[in-house]
């Protein structure tokens, strides 16, 4: 067993030896040919041992750079063909008071508690709270309605048709409903002008497609739109959606009997054909159609929000709020699962960052890659007559942009490759075939070299071999090389 153990250890050695002595990787060959003395090899040792640890530590530094520092953000002034995007806008009712106590009759009946109104109130426009549903529903001193909050909502909550009257862009009427389509949020239903879900239902180049993105060469875009109701508009980009946490400046706040005129500005984000090349955690954001969300049919920022609202809910409840949007009506809750919500109303509605201390809504969501910044730098308003009742809004396009963000990748799987090649050059005299070599001596040569196995031929120290001596050792190794050359 010692023995063969040994002949196993020796052919190993020898493969070994014929490897470094043959290589293209530098240095190798220094520390096993013959007749050198130790402290050569012992000095090629350590010099082969350190290049390999500096071109190891450089090539490990190459790809943390590329996958952690691959784009880098600057700010671009070349505007003047630059494409300008209007914001995409979500009207979102807010409260109407008439068309929910009349709901409210034909449900309780005329004269039922008021506090039924203030119930279905908090139903049809819930966000996260129901202190009236804990105070009358879970004591039994009212019959509340204890399921179907859905189809509650949709006979109280306006139409598309009831809320918006007139629509015009750059001063030409269109169809209001047409191109605010309902979208489903957390809110409830909205409808929103401008966004992909519009996009996808109609093609460009139909007669009514709205290009909603523009340069100096044509007009600055306009909006006006006429509504009967109360109202929220939100700003956000064609891929959000309104949310529970959506900043107040993005939130414009129309007035009955006013023309309320806002100013806003964009700042687009530029991404060159080559950052959708990287991967989602080199670029740190993520673009719309790389969705991964169940609530959503695009990614964005916000529907990642709401996603992991649902995510929340459904661990803390085990059901979901009716407005979730994609909801299946299994999963909403019953009168048990609102008020649920409701007592987790301060970890559920409010956002914090994993090292705050406070209760909140801790969600690992990216920024999508094409988010424009909106800002409103002016507002105007002006009377209409008070017997109209409706409320107008205008959303005006101030200027173009005289600069943008724009995304560039510093670090590409090209660079990546010529900083490692050029790490192994420097280091070890690498090229891809001298890896390629490895393979090639220890899985396929091994079995074809059978000198490996043969113990080396002895000569005596300080011996010149003659013609004689080297035709005797020839003979030997004749049934690997053949026939002997013809030595003079």
């Amino acid at each position: 067993m010692a023995k063969k153990r040994f002949s196993a250890l020796r052919v190993v050695f020898n493969l070994v030896r014929n490897y470094f002595n043959n290589t293209s990787f530098h240095g190798f060959r220094f520390i096993t040919q013959p007749g050198r003395h130790w402290t050569e090899r012992l000095l090629w040792t350590v010099l082969c041992t350190l290049s390999w640890i500096g071109s190891g530590a450089l090539i490990l530094t190459s790809w943390e750079a590329f996958q952690n520092n691959a784009v880098s953000f600057v700010v671009e002034t070349t505007y003047l063909h630059a494409e300008t995007s209007f914001p995409s806008l979500s009207v979102c009712e807010e409260e109407n008071l008439a068309p929910l106590y009349e709901a409210a009759n034909q449900l309780f009946g005329e004269s039922h508690d008021c506090n039924l109104d203030e119930i279905l109130r908090e139903l049809t426009y819930f966000k996260g709270s129901a202190y009236y549903m804990k105070e009358f529903c879970s004591t039994g001193e009212l019959d509340c309605p204890k399921g179907g909050y859905s189809e509650l909502v949709s006979k109280v909550r306006g139409t598309c048709e009831s809320l918006l009257m007139s629509c015009s862009w750059q001063g030409k009427p269109i169809d209001c409903c047409k191109h605010f389509v309902r979208t489903e949020t957390e809110l409830g239903p909205c409808f929103t002008f401008g966004s992909l879900n519009e996009r996808k239902l109609q093609k460009k180049g139909d007669p009514d497609w709205i290009e909603t993105f523009g340069n100096r060469l044509k007009p600055l875009p306009s909006l006006r739109f006429e509504i009967n109701g109360t109202v929220k508009v939100y700003l956000h980009s064609e891929a959000d959606v309104p949310n529970l946490n959506t900043l107040t400046a993005d939130i414009l706040q129309p007035t009955t009997d006013l023309i309320k005129s806002f100013e806003i500005t964009v700042t687009d984000i530029e991404n060159p054909p080559e950052v959708k090349g990287l991967n989602i955690k080199q670029r740190n954001c993520r673009f719309a159609d790389e969705n991964n969300l169940q609530s959503a049919d695009y990614y964005s920022y916000s529907a990642c929000v709401v996603e992991c609202r649902r995510l929340a809910q459904l661990e803390m409840c085990n059901c979901t709020s009716h407005f979730m949007p994609k909801s299946r009506p299994e999963e909403q809750c019953d009168l048990d699962g609102i008020l649920c919500l409701n007592d987790h109303y301060g970890q559920l509605s409010v956002q914090k960052t994993k090292w705050g201390e406070k209760e909140g809504l801790v969600c690992d969501c990216l920024p999508g890659c094409a988010d424009p910044e909106y800002n409103i730098i002016s507002t105007a308003s002006e009377t209409i007559s008070p017997e109209s009742n409706l409320s107008v809004v205008e959303i005006n396009l101030a200027r173009y942009a005289t600069e943008r963000y724009k995304r560039n990748v510093v670090r590409g799987p090209l660079d990546l490759v010529v900083s490692m090649g050029s790490a192994a050059g420097l280091f070890v005299g690498a090229s891809l075939l001298s890896f390629v070599e490895i393979f090639y001596f220890f899985i396929f040569r091994k079995y074809s070299e059978t000198e490996l196995r043969e113990t080396p031929i002895k000569r005596k120290k300080n011996a010149n071999p003659t013609i004689v001596d080297v035709k005797k050792d020839w003979r030997k190794l004749r049934p690997t090389y053949g026939a002997l050359p013809n030595i003079q």
